[in-house]
């Protein structure tokens, strides 16, 4: 597993990707350079999932702030 902080939240995903990202805002791609992922903090702190790629779960555990990402071929 591969994890990477944003502010107070923890991110998980199911293997290490490049993540771009400032205090606010972040951005995880694969390794042909496709966003997987965009992210930013809120005002107040909570995490905003903005965009995923079509075959990613996320499974948010919100009293953990901890959110973990599964990428699956599943989906159709």
């Amino acid at each position: 597993m591969f994890t990477h902080s944003l502010g107070t939240w923890t991110l998980v995903f199911d293997r290490a990707y490049r993540i771009i990202r400032d205090d606010a805002a972040a951005v995880v791609l694969d390794e042909d350079r496709t966003a997987l992922v965009l992210l930013s903090l809120t005002e107040d702190g909570n995490l905003r999932i903005e965009r995923t790629y079509y075959a990613m779960i996320c499974e948010i555990d919100a009293a953990r702030q901890r959110v973990t990402f599964h990428t699956t071929e599943d989906i159709g």
